[in-house]
């Protein structure tokens, strides 16, 4: 055993217990049973959420009555029951023919996807615009928003962090990871494979890297983007809403440029002008961060440039996408993704100082080594 296990293993275990302590023993089999339960548990909500997701895509693209409409009384609209309120912008309209569906109880009328996710989300934001309702320029529709994101952001913050420093950990190796693809370039072999994936399988254990968690939050936001969305176009008070009086949120700005930009359709330059740099700039940050943190890591061979170069194409891909969604999408989506934006904004510069800080006050165990004079 080397110098540095028998460390780690001193360490470990106290000079009071024995290593056939049965208290230990038990403690020990308790934990692995737990991990093996946490495993399976998260596997069956990231199954879940994923069927989820597919569940509300294909139920859009699908069904009729799920579809949304622009104006006001058309498509799928979630409010109060005709007569509540009084209020045109927070009653759904009755005794309505034609394509015009109501959604304003809990139930599996639409399915699981609208009973389970898209109902408590959406009754969430009409509650809290419905009593700021006589706030000046749709600002109870960007409180509202603010809220949804808020707790949302909240919910998926640790897949969001862990997702983030699973990253940072897979960028400080990409040298190794090269030097290892270097070292079994000519390999054929089914041996030669394995013992190459055991080496990196060793060097993700010994930096404690598990390459699923970088994976977590895709899992994760694609449910929540289509909740957002359905949220957004079917609330009746966020289609009747105007943002400062000048941005119609049940609008689309490319559909009004492109239609009506004479008439009105030109304030959404604007709003595409303050929306999209910021969903640029949340998208970019992270990488230029972590590019800064690590500038002392080891170059990348060749082949290791290749990889990263594709990284970063898929990454600018996702990113056009998702300025084309913005684009795209109903005014109120816009709304959403600049507020998250400026939430990913926030989020990369405060990991940022912490990474920075726990790197700082961090001593390795080979530093402690030499310190005791044993390595």
């Amino acid at each position: 055993m080397s110098t540095e296990s028998n460390i780690q293993s001193f360490v470990a275990t106290p000079f009071w217990q024995s290593q056939n302590d049965p208290k230990a023993h038990r403690k020990n089999e308790t934990k692995k049973i737990l991990k093996v339960i946490l495993k399976w548990l998260k596997i069956i909500i990231y199954a879940f959420l994923t069927l989820m997701g597919l569940w509300g895509c294909f139920q859009t693209m699908i069904e009729p009555e799920t579809k949304t409409n622009v104006l006001l009384g058309q498509g799928m609209e979630f409010g109060y029951l005709w007569g509540t309120t009084g209020d045109f912008r927070y009653d759904l309209f009755g005794n309505l023919t034609g394509e015009y569906y109501t959604f304003s109880e809990w139930g599996f009328q639409y399915g699981p996807f609208f009973a389970f996710f898209v109902w408590p989300g959406a009754r969430l934001v009409l509650e809290i615009m419905y009593a700021t309702r006589n706030w000046w320029g749709g600002l109870n529709a960007l409180l509202a928003i603010f809220i949804l994101l808020f707790i949302i952001r909240g919910i998926t913050l640790l897949i969001s962090i862990r997702s983030t420093v699973q990253s940072e950990r897979m960028s400080e190796i990409q040298g190794k990871i090269a030097e290892i693809n270097a070292k079994y370039k000519n390999v054929k072999d089914m041996a030669g494979k394995q013992k190459k994936q055991m080496e990196i399988n060793e060097l993700y254990k010994k930096y404690n890297i598990k390459p699923f968690a970088m994976f977590e939050q895709i899992f994760v936001t694609m449910p929540i983007f289509l909740i957002v969305y359905r949220v957004v176009t079917i609330l009746r008070p966020i289609k009747s809403a105007s943002l400062f009086s000048i941005w119609d949120l049940g609008k689309t700005p490319l559909t009004e440029i492109l239609n009506n930009l004479v008439n009105g359709g030109w304030v959404f330059i604007f709003f595409l002008l303050i929306v999209v740099p910021a969903q640029i700039i949340s998208q970019k940050l992270p990488q230029w961060l972590a590019k800064k943190r690590n500038n002392n890591a080891i170059a990348l061979s060749e082949e290791g440039k290749k990889q990263a170069k594709k990284t970063r194409m898929i990454q600018t891909v996702m990113m056009l996408v998702l300025v084309f969604i913005v684009i795209s999408s109903p005014t109120g989506i816009g709304l959403y993704w600049f507020l998250s934006s400026l939430f990913s904004i926030a989020q990369a510069f405060i990991i940022h100082k912490l990474i920075l800080k726990k790197r700082k006050k961090g001593i390795t165990l080979e530093e402690k080594l030499k310190y005791l004079g044993v390595y």
